[in-house]
């Protein structure tokens, strides 16, 4: 009598797992499935099922897995130079994706906290270190520029007073934003935080640049130190915004 041959459960599966991704988007998916679709762009014809476990086994949840340097990556059994340049790509992508929807006709405008802290929460994603931004903006708070003044180790990074002073004079704004992040989690601001607004504002107010807001960014979201009336004297000059 003839073997019968038997029918190999994942045959189809991509196809299945596309069709399902067209029809009803990512809502349907759980997390592993989400990097197990993305990694069918990596491997052509592996099962990915389990890589995807793999990774999120190791660096905690989706969010970390995409924030993982590429060193990291590839040290994974299984995870080759395709695919960890394909989670860093879309790292990247993403970032870019996400500044990009702030633009309106070539503008973007930070009229609003939530619209300024969304913002600065996709600038320091991906970030292992303490980096702080500073955010120049015109009357009618549309950004001009930005740049990253400091980068240093965590909880640990200098305020360069002089490249803060250029940038102000580059940009020919009045008004400016700083903003950090907390690699450690937190988004409340440190008293060391406050006096160094403080000392900025001072210093830029001499060359009639006011500091509307500190926007600290954290794990969990982002806190504006104005909204949060903390004892700082930094907008006391300027006490109207939005």
């Amino acid at each position: 009598m003839p073997e019968i041959e038997k029918a190999n459960p994942h045959e189809g599966h991509r196809q299945r797992m596309k069709n399902r991704f067209l029809k009803h988007g990512l809502e349907s998916f759980d997390d592993h499935q989400v990097l197990e679709v993305l990694l069918f762009y990596a491997v052509p014809k592996k099962d990915t099922n389990e890589l995807a476990h793999t990774l999120l086994n190791r660096f905690g949840s989706l969010d970390k897995v995409f924030e993982a340097e590429y060193d990291e990556l590839i040290k994974i059994n299984g995870v080759g130079e395709n695919i960890a340049s394909l989670i860093k790509f879309f790292q990247m992508l993403s970032r870019r994706y996400m500044h990009s929807t702030f633009a309106y006709e070539g503008a973007i405008r930070l009229n609003d906290t939530k619209k300024l802290s969304n913002y600065c929460e996709n600038l320091f994603k991906g970030e292992k270190n303490e980096v702080v931004y500073a955010l120049a903006l015109d009357d009618e708070l549309y950004l001009i520029d930005k740049v990253k003044i400091s980068e240093g180790i965590a909880n640990k990074v200098a305020l360069p007073f002089r490249k803060l002073m250029e940038f102000a004079f580059k940009c020919n704004c009045t008004r400016m934003v700083l903003t950090h992040n907390h690699p450690n989690g937190s988004m409340l601001a440190s008293r060391v935080d406050i006096e160094a607004t403080e000392n900025i504002a001072d210093m830029l107010s001499s060359v009639d640049v006011d500091i509307l807001d500190h926007i600290v960014v954290g794990r969990d979201g982002a806190t504006s130190m104005r909204e949060c009336n903390l004892d700082c004297d930094a907008w006391e000059h300027n006490s109207e915004w939005f």
